[in-house]
């Protein structure tokens, strides 16, 4: 059980990036190449389990979580009137941030020394 909780982080960040790149496709039929590289990076990075590259790729995600909230504050404080779908961006928003940050972060536990 602990082995598949300890995955679960990369798991995570992989379904995000997928999120991201069928967004992009779909949407308008842009292949996003930073998705590409960001689902690479991490499918190795499952499967390695490098130690180094795991707490900076922790670090990394962590600090863009902390932006990706900062957009999300950004295009709220731009909406003039509240509704449904002003709310439905406030939590869709920070649900993925939270999704992004709380994986970084256990990412970086499970690469990071265990001496602190």
């Amino acid at each position: 059980m602990k082995k598949w909780l300890l995955v679960l982080p990369e798991f995570f960040i992989l379904a995000l990036a997928l999120f991201w790149f069928l967004d992009n496709y779909l949407g308008v039929g842009y292949i996003n190449y930073y998705t590409i590289a960001v689902f690479s990076i991490v499918a190795l990075q499952l499967f390695l389990k490098n130690k180094i590259i795991g707490i900076l790729l922790g670090s990394i995600f962590f600090l863009f979580g902390l932006y990706m909230v900062l957009a999300v504050l950004s295009e709220f404080k731009k909406i003039t009137t509240i509704n449904f779908a002003s709310f439905e961006l406030i939590s869709v928003g920070f649900l993925i941030c939270f999704v992004l940050i709380a994986s970084s972060i256990g990412m970086f536990y499970k690469a990071a020394p265990k001496k602190f």
